[in-house]
């Protein structure tokens, strides 16, 4: 469970200090929307329990899939809007 909040707290704090070190804007676009894709895994598989689904039934995968695609959605609406 540390682990897990180790990782959040890296990815939040990651693009702040690519900005202090002085990354172009659209380095810090790209690691943000990954960033954002690996804390909502992080946080389906740990807080919603799916650690312990059944590797068989591709139940983990689904339940991660969404943050995936919303992200997505959100990402290319932003684009095209």
């Amino acid at each position: 469970m540390l682990a897990v909040y180790v990782a959040l707290m890296i990815c939040t704090m990651a693009p702040v200090v690519a900005m202090q070190a002085g990354a172009d804007m659209s380095v810090l676009i790209w690691l943000v929307f990954g960033l954002v894709i690996v804390k909502a895994v992080l946080l389906v598989d740990h807080f919603m329990e799916m650690k312990h689904a059944p590797p068989w039934g591709g139940w983990r995968m689904a339940a991660q899939g969404w943050a995936v695609v919303v992200v997505s959605v959100l990402a290319g609406i932003h684009l095209v809007g």
